[in-house]
């Protein structure tokens, strides 16, 4: 059932990604609810509300993105991952172009800016760590872009977004048990790249 639903959804991708309206009209249909589900919970989580024009506004921006400069996101699909989980990065970055567009800071931004403010009464030690966990997350987002995109969605997921095992392992559509393993290898070759970020990543994966 698994293989025949990847299968159905790479058809689905190529098509519409050649341009056959029915295709479009069909994964619309099909997709449309899953991108307002992901969008409204992204919104709330960086945003503790998502307001339903809100929410609209970016399922469009969504949509319209998968359309522009001749439809090359559909063609850049990877059917060796979930449609789900290709889609939720695209809300993703939707979402984060809304509240740049509308000046307005992600909850997890303002929450560091709170604990920037925080630091800066501690006194000079508490400000310079401060900076210096600021300093590397720049790293680690930059340092991403150099992995395979499995090991970045999952570093992502993970370190920058903050999930738990169960919410990776339904994101990238393997079994939360193994997620743990998976981490534990993509911070291995990441540190091969950056090894002064392994200390910020802790220590071996656990049952997060």
């Amino acid at each position: 059932m698994g293989s025949d639903k990847a299968r159905y959804e790479e058809d689905l991708v190529r098509r519409c990604a050649e341009g056959e309206r029915a295709a479009w009209e069909e994964f619309v249909q099909g997709y449309g609810t899953l991108i307002h589900a992901l969008v409204r919970r992204m919104l709330a989580r960086f945003t503790r509300r998502a307001a339903d024009t809100d929410v609209d506004e970016i399922v469009a921006e969504v949509f319209l993105a998968l359309l522009r400069r001749d439809r090359i996101l559909l063609h850049r699909y990877n059917p060796e991952y979930r449609l789900s989980t290709y889609l939720g990065v695209i809300s993703r970055t939707e979402v984060l172009r809304f509240l740049r567009r509308g000046r307005r800071k992600p909850g997890d931004l303002e929450e560091a800016e709170r604990i920037e403010d925080k630091s800066t009464n501690r006194g000079p030690a508490g400000t310079l760590e401060e900076q210096e966990r600021q300093a590397a997350i720049q790293t680690l987002r930059t340092a991403l872009q150099q992995l395979s995109e499995r090991d970045r969605l999952l570093l992502t997921l993970r370190y920058l977004d903050g999930l738990d095992y169960r919410a990776i392992g339904e994101a990238l559509g393997v079994n939360p048990e193994s997620v743990g393993q998976f981490l534990h290898r993509a911070k291995r070759r990441l540190a091969k790249l950056v090894p002064h970020l392994e200390d910020f990543l802790g220590g071996p994966e656990g049952s997060g």
